[in-house]
């Protein structure tokens, strides 16, 4: 994921608050046989997800004039959508009843990015999706009155601390996913976001653990012992621990897919997905990836189950590496074939590259797979920062790799970029004085690519919460069976403050019992509606 350390590069980015469902093998197939397909239905040549991320380290959307020249770019290129960063570190570009508004200088008193930015993309017909850093909330400098981690930092005692420590008991300033309280709160920012703003889309960044030593709040442990029967500190490497922690971060990730379908059953729920390294070749390689590894993002695992509409991989890679060119080439093959009937829009690291190379990666993004599957679009970081003339950090001691050495510090050439994705463009390159010529990959408008379930939903979801049981409710496990089909049974499992959800279910009635117990309820499904329940 993206570092805040230079003035160019930004972050994009449980049972704690959702359920875990106890998947059973097959469960996919047995339940919506089409699920189990990797591939996407195919959309029509005139629609393509075409989009910029907007980070909020760098100028972009923070006055109305940033604003009015963003969507002029945005039109320049054929772009389609913006995904703008409002939540930088527990802080808000836009008005919150949750949290405080950012104490940024280049903000204006009174004036809200977030509205400005709708208004305009919305009337020249672009989307909108609300980047969102899901779970750290400190990267230094002075907190705004009223951050949460002033009452949920590493100092608060017992249960008040909600900070995601390392196996050495560091604070890195993350919320940590496997505390009930701290997922709590972070879905109902988001949801806050939704009840107020009249967004295309939500993006779940930076949802994931820093690594395998991440992940060692006291409340997560106690919780991991509780479930599993077990004692002590887990060692870092520990596989059931591992697993655990993989857990919370899809059970938050469910959670708030559910939970915002209740409130806007068309928003998007999207995620900004780590791709780093080389890209799986084939299933197995899946396990040994780094997102799935290392920092515990099992994103394969949620488009799968289809608790994200969108994943958008972020794939940055320099095309003038040979293994890194591999790299993504790998990530954006399997990719293609691995979407489960959600989409994937590729995110190139344009900010890593050349013009010409940026260009060359979008091409091949957008080429079928070799088994002739599509991605939806490409997302592309950055904005700010679109091209390596324009990067400062590869500038000012970081470019020595660069075969061609920037000169200096071109200021148009954002202009150049925006320009060359959608015109037949040049520029004189300054170290070697060569005329570089491009195509363009984005020549013409396209529309926005269709949802079909969420535009024309013919499933529906279930949510609710269990408000006593014997011992406690986290982790209680639920059995969710349709009363005219008695063969399809899922299992459930509700979190730390006993919520539970499934999504995905044929309209009808079904039969929702604790196990356990004598308790059960029973549950009407209709399609493209979140049936609550309460027991």
């Amino acid at each position: 994921m993206r570092k805040p350390k230079t003035f160019f590069l930004s972050s994009l980015f449980s049972i704690g608050l959702t359920i875990s469902f106890l998947l059973t093998p097959g469960w996919l197939s047995h339940w919506f046989p089409n699920r189990a397909i990797a591939n996407p239905p195919p959309q029509t040549q005139t629609s393509e997800f075409r989009a910029f991320w907007v980070d909020a380290f760098n100028p972009g959307f923070k006055t109305p004039q940033e604003v009015t020249k963003l969507i002029a770019d945005a039109k320049l290129a054929n772009a389609n959508a913006i995904v703008a960063q409002v939540r930088r570190r527990g802080d808000a570009f836009y008005t919150s009843a949750i949290e405080p508004r950012t104490l940024d200088p280049n903000v204006p008193a009174g004036f809200d990015p977030l509205q400005d930015l709708i208004d305009k993309a919305h009337a020249a017909g672009m989307e909108v999706h609300a980047w969102m850093v899901t779970l750290p909330v400190v990267s230094g400098g002075k907190l705004p009155a009223g951050h949460i981690w002033q009452q949920h930092g590493p100092n608060a005692p017992g249960r008040d601390n909600w900070a995601m420590l390392t196996y050495g008991g560091e604070s890195k300033g993350f919320l940590d996913p496997g505390h009930p309280d701290a997922l709590d709160y972070t879905v109902s920012v988001y949801l806050d976001l939704l009840k107020r703003y009249d967004v295309d889309g939500v993006q779940l960044d930076y949802v994931r653990y820093g690594g395998p030593e991440w992940g060692y709040n006291p409340t997560a442990i106690a919780r991991f012992n509780q479930q599993t029967g077990r004692t002590g500190t887990p060692k870092p490497s520990d596989t059931a621990w591992m697993q655990w922690r993989r857990d919370q971060v899809t059970n938050l990730v469910r959670k708030l897919y559910v939970e915002a379908l209740a409130i806007k059953p068309r928003v998007k729920v999207t995620a900004a997905t780590i791709a780093w390294g080389d890209g799986p070749k084939n299933e197995e390689d899946w396990y040994k990836t780094q997102p799935y590894k290392e920092v515990l993002q099992d994103w394969r695992a949620w488009l799968e189950e289809g608790i994200i509409d969108m994943a958008m991989p972020m794939t940055y890679q320099r095309e003038y590496k040979p293994q890194q060119k591999r790299g993504y080439d790998n990530w954006i093959e399997y990719a293609k074939d691995h979407q489960y009937h959600r989409q994937i829009a590729i995110g190139p690291g344009n900010y890593l590259n050349y013009i010409e190379d940026t260009l060359a990666q979008i091409r091949r993004a957008e080429a079928p797979s070799a088994k002739g599957n599509q991605v939806v679009g490409t997302v592309l970081y950055s904005y700010a920062s679109s091209n390596v003339y324009a990067n400062v950090e590869l500038r000012s001691g970081g470019s020595g790799d660069l075969p061609r050495q920037p000169w200096k510090f071109v200021s148009q050439s954002n202009d150049w970029f925006y320009n060359a994705l959608s015109h037949p463009s040049q520029y004189v390159d300054g170290a070697t004085g060569r005329t570089i010529q491009t195509q363009p990959v984005w020549a013409t408008p396209a529309a926005i690519p269709d949802m079909p379930w969420k535009s024309r939903p013919t499933m529906g979801a279930i949510a609710g919460n269990l408000q006593q049981c014997a011992g406690t409710c986290d982790g209680a496990s639920l059995t969710l069976q349709a009363i005219d089909a008695p063969g399809k049974v899922r299992q459930l499992r509700a979190d730390g403050k006993g919520w539970f959800g499934a999504i995905e279910l044929a309209p009808g009635t079904y039969q929702l019992k604790v196990d356990g117990s004598q308790i059960q309820q029973t549950v009407n499904v209709a399609a493209g509606e979140v049936a609550k329940i309460s027991f």
